[in-house]
């Protein structure tokens, strides 16, 4: 009798041995399913996480290139207030170069720390950690999720079409000028003498920073009118902006109009007052050349083959190399005019000039255009944007 018990009972025991397995591969299948999609959910956070704090922390890098005081520190405290609002941990945060490759030295924490010579961008790593919520019956109770993210700040490769908010005035200026009205000195956009104010970082256009641009007699280093994709005229194009999207840097071909046709357009953009910051002084884009050519070589090649640059200003090539804004005070058609002297420097009176520009150099923000990976230094006249290549 006591044997027939036990083999009657052996069936089910292993019954419920089995019902308890097959309850286990169950809650651990949904277990899979259900911690499985939580951890992507949390895994995209920490990329959205290590997404921003990239993008900060190039933000700030950005800003040093434009001449703003900010250092390594400041990028710190950018990353540090970024992972902090996106609920990530750092685990990782390192300078690159404008490429995205590494230069050997950490972010700084906040508060502390120089900007690297050749920081143009970050490289950053955050992680997550969360609890399962089934996963635990094999074993599993925390998991954690990583990210990591480069942004870099690089050069405006484009601008956009007019109708997309970026129109363009299309009259260049040549990276080195030689001025026309005061013995001949050169001025340089972006130097001492014509900085480029950072309104955003606290610039203040006054009269103290105020540039004066003579509109000399036609040469090769002087402002000229160029052509802009998609505009009927060089007047037509400063009365109403409608420029076509352009490349950066591009050859684009000297308008045959001459400058003087076209203040009485440009005052649309100006304020009351000549020498003082209105309201009204509007920012507008211009173009800044480095090189003119009688051909016109390929957008890529910036040099002009040799014996081939000499010529006059409306049968050339011009290289445009970047953008720059320009926060107009003042467009005058006679360089006697009484408004081309100071304030503002160089002062424009010789009488065989066509005229002049008065403004404030000012760092394009935001940038407009496509933003691409090239080289810039700090001061470089160039429309930078920050890009999250990783």
């Amino acid at each position: 009798m006591i044997r027939r018990h036990l083999e009657s009972t052996e069936p089910g025991q292993m019954l419920v041995i089995v019902a308890g397995l097959m309850l286990t591969l169950i809650i651990a299948m949904v277990g899979i399913v259900i911690d499985g999609g939580h951890a992507w959910a949390r895994e995209r956070e920490t990329q959205n996480g290590a997404d921003a704090a990239a993008k900060a922390g190039a933000v700030v890098i950005q800003q040093h290139l434009s001449g703003a005081p900010v250092g390594g520190g400041d990028v710190g405290c950018a990353i540090a207030a970024s992972v902090a609002a996106n609920n990530v941990t750092l685990v990782d945060a390192a300078f690159t170069g404008f490429d995205g490759g590494g230069i050997g030295i950490a972010v700084p924490p906040c508060g502390g720390g120089d900007m690297p010579a050749g920081a143009q961008g970050v490289h950053i790593t955050t992680e997550q950690e969360f609890d399962t919520f089934l996963a635990g019956v094999i074993g599993f109770d925390r998991l954690t999720s990583s990210a990591e993210a480069v942004a870099v700040v690089g050069p405006v490769v484009g601008i956009c079409p007019a109708s997309a908010g970026c129109g363009t005035l299309p009259i260049a200026i040549p990276r080195t000028l030689d001025t026309c009205d005061d013995g001949g000195e050169t001025r340089v956009v972006g130097d001492q003498d014509w900085p480029i104010l950072n309104e955003a970082a606290g610039d203040v256009p006054s009269s103290e920073n105020l540039a004066i641009i003579p509109l000399c007699a036609p040469d090769l280093r002087s402002v000229t009118g160029i052509e802009l994709p998609g505009c009927a005229s060089l007047s037509s194009a400063v009365s109403t902006p409608c420029n076509d999207a352009v490349p950066v840097p591009a050859w684009l071909p000297a308008s045959s109009e001459s400058l003087s046709c076209c203040a009485g357009g440009l005052t649309q953009y100006t304020g009351p007052s000549a020498g003082t910051l209105d309201e009204e002084d509007a920012v507008v884009y211009l173009p800044i050349y480095d090189n003119t050519c009688v051909s016109r070589p390929a957008d890529g090649n910036p040099s002009c083959p040799d014996g081939d640059w000499t010529g006059t200003g409306t049968d050339l090539s011009v290289h445009i190399r970047t953008w720059v804004g320009f926060r107009l005070d003042g467009a005058f058609s006679q360089g006697t005019d009484p408004a081309c002297s100071a304030p503002g420097d160089p002062p424009a009176s010789d009488p065989t000039s066509l005229g002049c520009l008065k403004g404030w150099f000012t760092a394009l923000v935001p940038a407009p255009g496509t933003v691409g990976i090239g080289s810039i230094h700090p001061g470089d006249p160039v429309s930078a944007g920050v890009l999250l290549i990783h």
